[in-house]
């Protein structure tokens, strides 16, 4: 199939758009964004949409004001509207990875893009390759059924709802419409480099598993499919089983009801705290697998009013609750 009728089946398979959508773009200026861009303008007079597009320029490389200029003149050659906001991201860089960093400060501005101009729907260039290279990366540092799913046709992200149009695209075939179609892009020069694990993932990682499986990709693609349907099913499950047994929560708390927990079994248990954790801290960075077992080791073992210390959270047994805190508010 073509890329136009791939992304057009795309969104009307997963329900992406609506008649009169109102979208933001996330717009780099790389092939993938570009490609993007391109491909909304074709649809924009037919789903009759009102687009933005949200330019983030990191300031990390030489070229990004360019970049950003780019952007913003092909925006007006396709009258689009064009919003662009600039940081240093190494100001903010603090023990975190610079590429994590980098995206949280760039889906900072997309939430106040969106808050700007009540929009609530944003898309991202998120191609198949990208979903591949995720799934690898996390099972390199280690997950859980969560972590092979790589991405979501569909996300949310604070009150934004994420769209991935391109995920059915390979790379390879984006860059084949962008030159068919004669549409120019930017290359950043740093994606080339293997100092970034997903650099090293893309340039030799993959490579050797194509000698081994020449269809690998679209194997482990697939693979992350059949892992979110079953991530669904498990999550909605627990979901509905913590939300039972939550009892209290605040800005910077949330109590769980000890002796309900006490009677469920193990998987639901993890998955339950899993889920407190994430709607008190927002994320499961620098969590562990031990972690969660120092977690049920206090509830099974320790005495009421023990407490064990976790990256940012503080979880204490009291003689009714499960009580996790956020360390930052505890300061």
């Amino acid at each position: 199939m073509l890329v136009e009728e791939i992304f057009t089946n795309t969104i009307a398979e997963y329900q992406l758009l609506k008649k009169k959508d109102k979208l933001i773009l996330g717009v780099s200026g790389g092939p993938d964004s570009m490609c993007l861009l391109n491909l909304f303008a074709k649809i924009k007079d037919a789903y009759k949409l009102y687009l933005i597009c949200a330019h983030f320029n990191h300031s990390l490389r030489p070229e990004a004001d360019q970049e950003e200029e780019f952007v913003r003149l092909k925006c007006k050659e396709l009258d689009i509207k064009f919003v662009s906001e600039k940081k240093d991201v190494k100001k903010f860089f603090e023990g975190d990875s610079l590429e994590q960093t980098a995206r949280s400060l760039r889906y900072d501005f997309f939430a106040k893009i969106s808050r700007q101009f009540k929009i609530k729907k944003i898309a991202v260039a998120h191609h198949k390759d990208d979903v591949v290279e995720t799934v690898i990366m996390n099972i390199i540092r280690g997950t859980a059924l969560r972590g092979l799913r790589g991405m979501s046709y569909m996300s949310k992200f604070k009150n934004l709802i994420i769209i991935r149009p391109l995920l059915n695209l390979r790379k390879n075939e984006i860059l084949e419409w962008l030159e068919k179609n004669k549409i120019c892009y930017k290359i950043d020069e740093s994606n080339f480099e293997d100092k970034f694990l997903r650099n090293k993932i893309r340039l030799k990682i993959l490579p050797l598993l194509e000698e081994l499986n020449p269809n690998i990709v679209n194997t482990i693609f697939n693979l992350s499919k059949v892992a979110s349907f079953d991530y669904e099913l498990i999550y909605n499950f627990s979901k509905n089983k913590f939300n039972l047994i939550k009892k209290q929560c605040g800005i910077n708390y949330i109590k769980l009801d000890i002796s309900q927990l006490k009677a469920m079994d193990m998987p639901t248990i993890f998955n339950i705290i899993r889920i407190a954790i994430e709607e008190l801290k927002g994320n499961l960075r620098k969590l562990e697998f031990k972690h969660f077992e120092e977690i049920i080791k206090l509830i099974y073992k320790k005495p009421i009013l023990s407490i064990v210390s976790l990256p940012d959270l503080e979880v204490k047994k009291d003689e009714n609750w499960l009580v996790i805190k956020l360390i930052a508010f505890l300061r």
